[in-house]
C-alpha cells in the first residue's frame, strides 16, 4: 500500500473544471443508528419508509415532507456561486407533484420548485435549483395524486471545486475491537456503494495497546501505539496523517461512532466547497436514551461545558431550523467533540494537552483558530455522558477545567472565579454523600498545584488510575443491590426556598443530629446522581440504573465530609498562593512546547 491512500488522479480530475459532485444523499430511518421517523420525514396520510423494500411510499392524496433533522439541505453550508449550478437527482415513480421549498429562519420562505411529474416506471429524473442569496433549509415535498415511490433523492453541486479536500479518519481504541470491526465493515460497505467519493476517505486505527491487529476496510490500516490515551492516540494518528501527507483534513471519531456514513460524504462535500481554510465540522450528539433530542450542537466551555441546543426536540422543524442557524453564529471558546471533528491540517498550531483522556478535545479546538461549523444529519449517537460518572470521571474532569482556564487568557477572570467554578463541583459531590468522587477532586487539584511536569512524568498515567480506583469501594457499581428500605416515593424538598437557606446553613444537613432526618432514604437514577437537594435529610440514597439491579448506596458520613471539606479548602489555599506561577508555567507549555515535535518524541522516540 502506498503511502497516501487518496488517489491523485482522482484529484486531478476533480480540481479540472466543471465538476459534479453528490454532496448529499436521502437517508432513511435504520435501527442500528437512528429509527426516529420525524428525523427523516412527515407525513400527511398514508405515506411513509417501506423497510422490507427501502424505498419511500406515498398512497393517493398524500404527501411525504423530507425536512427532517437527516435529510433538510443546508445551502448555506456551500460557498456557491454564479459558477455553479445545484440540482436534485431523483429516482420515483407515480403520478404526483413535486415541491423543493427554501426555509429561513425569521424570514419568508421561497418556493424553488413546483411542478407536476408521472412515470409509469422508476425514472431518473433531474431538476435545477435556483442559487438564492442568504441562509437556507433546501427540502423537498412529494404529494401523490397516484401511489408514489421515491428511491432515492440527491443534492449535486456542479462547478468547479474550491478546496481540494480529503480526509484522513482517526479512531483510536483500547480493548474494543469488536466495536472497531464493526465500525470498519460498516464503513468498507458504504464505500463500496459509493465509489465516487472512495478514493476521498482514508482510515487509521490506533490501537492503544489493545487487541486490535487488522480491519476490513479496504483503505485503512491499523497502527500499534503506546496507551497514552485519547491525547497520545488522536495525537499519534495526526502525526501520521501530517508526516505522510495523507489528506488536507483529519477526521477524530470514537471506536464505536454510531453515524450514518452519509455524515462523510456531507462533511467532504462541505470542506471542497468552502473559501475558508479555516473550517472545521463538528459532528453533534444525540443521546442514545432519546434519540429525537439533540444533546449537544458542538459546545462552549467556560467554567463548564455548555452545549449548544441541548435537550432541542428534533422532531419539530422549527427546531432543526434553530440548530442548523444559530449554530453558524461566530462563538467564543467554542470547541467540537472527538467523537466526530474534522478540521484542516494546515491550521493546526497547537497539539493537545496531555490529558490521557477528558478535555483534549477542549483544549485542542480553544487552542487552534478554526472556524468551526456544524451540518443537519452530521451527528454521532452516543451513551448519555450523564451516567458515566466516576470517581475516576470526576478527577479527570476537575483538572481539565482548572487546567483550561489556566492555559487560555480568554477563559481567565480572578482566583474567586476559579474558586467558585471547582467549589461548586467539589461540593456537589461532598453533600450527597458521595466522598469518594469528592476526594478525587482533591487529588485533581493537588495534581494541577504540581505543574506541567505531572503531567509529562505520568504519561500513562497507570499511578493515578491505580490510586483513584483504590479509593473507589462505595460509588463503584454493583449488580444486583437491595435497596428494599430505601425506595421513596416523594421527592426531595432541598430545592424549595427555606429548605435550601437550611441546606446551605447545616452543610446538608451534616451538623444537624440524626433526628432531624427521615427515617426512610431516596432513590435516584444514574443521570441524577449526586444531587445535594434531593439527599438533603436523608440518611442514605440510593443511585440505580434503569434495569433497577445495578447501582450503589450512598451514606451520610459526618466525619468524611469534614475531612474532604478540609483538605479542599488547605488545597484551594495553596492554589492561591501559586496561581500566577501556574497561569505562566501552563501557558508556556501551550505555546513553547505542545507542538508536533513534544508528541513526536513522546510517541516514536522514547
Amino acid at each position: 500500500m502506498s503511502e497516501s491512500i487518496c488517489s491523485s488522479t482522482a484529484l486531478d480530475n476533480l480540481a479540472a473544471g466543471p465538476t459534479e459532485f453528490v454532496a448529499q444523499k436521502l437517508l432513511a430511518p435504520d435501527p442500528s443508528v437512528n429509527s426516529e421517523v420525524d428525523l427523516f420525514y412527515h407525513c400527511e396520510g398514508q405515506a411513509g419508509y417501506d423497510t422490507n423494500l427501502g424505498t419511500y411510499y406515498c398512497f393517493k392524496e398524500s404527501s411525504l415532507i423530507f425536512d427532517g433533522y437527516y435529510n433538510v439541505f443546508p445551502l448555506h453550508c456551500y460557498d456557491v456561486s454564479s459558477d455553479h449550478k445545484l440540482k436534485i437527482r431523483i429516482k420515483i415513480k407515480g403520478e404526483g407533484i413535486l415541491r423543493m421549498y427554501m426555509a429561513k429562519k425569521e424570514a419568508s420562505w421561497e418556493q424553488l420548485i413546483h411542478t407536476l411529474f408521472d412515470y409509469d416506471e422508476l425514472e431518473t429524473v433531474e431538476f435545477d435549483l435556483p442559487l438564492l442569496d442568504g441562509i437556507g433549509l433546501l427540502f423537498m415535498q412529494v404529494y401523490a395524486k397516484t401511489e408514489v415511490t421515491v428511491v432515492s433523492a440527491d443534492y449535486i453541486i456542479e462547478g468547479p471545486v474550491l478546496n481540494d479536500a480529503t480526509i484522513t479518519g482517526v479512531i483510536t481504541t483500547f480493548k474494543r475491537d469488536d466495536a472497531v470491526q464493526s465500525t470498519s465493515d460498516r464503513l468498507d460497505a458504504y464505500f463500496q456503494e459509493n465509489e465516487d467519493i472512495a478514493d476521498l476517505f482514508q482510515l487509521l486505527v490506533i490501537d492503544n495497546g489493545g487487541d486490535t491487529d487488522e480491519i476490513s476496510f479496504s483503505r485503512g490500516r491499523v497502527i500499534k501505539n503506546k496507551n497514552y490515551g485519547g491525547a497520545g492516540g488522536f495525537s499519534r494518528g495526526l502525526l501520521e496523517a501530517m508526516e505522510g501527507n495523507l489528506s488536507s483534513h483529519v477526521l477524530f471519531m470514537d471506536d464505536d461512532a454510531t453515524i450514518f456514513p452519509e455524515s462523510l460524504r456531507r462533511t467532504l462535500a462541505a470542506l471542497r466547497y468552502s473559501n475558508d481554510p479555516k473550517r472545521a465540522i463538528s459532528g453533534a450528539m444525540i443521546a442514545e436514551t432519546h434519540k429525537w433530542m439533540m444533546w449537544e450542537n458542538s459546545a462552549l466551555f467556560n467554567k463548564r461545558c455548555i452545549p449548544l441546543h441541548n435537550r432541542v426536540d428534533l422532531r419539530l422543524f422549527s427546531n432543526v431550523i434553530k440548530c442548523a442557524f444559530e449554530n453558524q453564529q461566530t462563538h467564543k471558546n467554542r470547541y467540537g467533540g472527538w467523537w466526530y471533528f474534522c478540521f484542516p491540517i494546515s491550521e493546526v498550531t497547537n497539539w493537545t494537552f496531555p490529558f490521557f483522556v477528558r478535555g483534549d478535545d477542549i483544549y485542542f479546538s480553544l487552542a487552534n483558530d478554526f472556524n468551526i461549523i456544524t451540518m443537519p444529519g452530521v451527528v454521532s449517537i452516543q451513551e448519555d455522558f450523564e451516567v458515566k460518572q466516576t470517581p475516576l470521571i470526576n478527577y479527570l474532569d476537575a483538572r481539565y477545567h482548572l487546567i483550561q482556564h489556566l492555559t487560555f487568557p480568554m477563559l481567565r477572570h480572578s482566583f474567586w472565579s476559579d474558586f467558585m467554578m471547582i467549589w461548586r463541583y467539589f461540593d456537589r459531590y461532598n453533600s450527597s454523600y458521595h466522598y469518594e468522587s469528592a476526594e478525587a477532586i482533591n487529588i485533581a487539584i493537588e495534581d494541577v498545584l504540581k505543574g506541567p511536569e505531572f503531567w509529562t512524568d505520568d504519561m500513562d498515567m497507570s499511578d493515578k488510575r491505580s490510586q483513584i480506583k483504590e479509593l473507589t469501594k462505595n460509588e463503584a457499581i454493583t449488580p444486583n443491590i437491595d435497596i428494599g428500605h430505601i425506595q421513596l416515593i416523594n421527592p426531595g424538598i432541598g430545592r424549595f426556598r427555606k429548605a435550601y437557606i437550611l441546606r446551605k446553613l447545616t452543610l446538608c444537613g451534616h451538623i444537624l443530629p440524626p433526628f432531624f432526618f427521615f427515617a426512610r432514604g431516596r432513590r435516584m437514577p444514574l443521570s441524577a446522581r449526586a444531587a445535594p437537594w434531593e439527599t438533603f435529610l436523608r440518611p442514605v440514597v440510593a443511585t440505580m440504573d434503569r434495569s433497577d439491579k445495578n447501582g450503589y448506596v450512598c451514606k451520610i458520613d459526618r466525619p468524611r465530609y469534614f475531612k474532604n471539606l478540609w483538605r479542599f479548602f488547605k488545597n484551594m489555599r495553596a492554589f492561591t498562593k501559586a496561581r500566577n506561577g501556574l497561569i505562566a508555567d501552563y501557558e508556556r507549555m501551550k505555546d513553547k512546547e505542545l507542538h508536533k515535535s513534544f508528541w513526536k518524541k513522546v510517541l516514536l522516540e522514547d
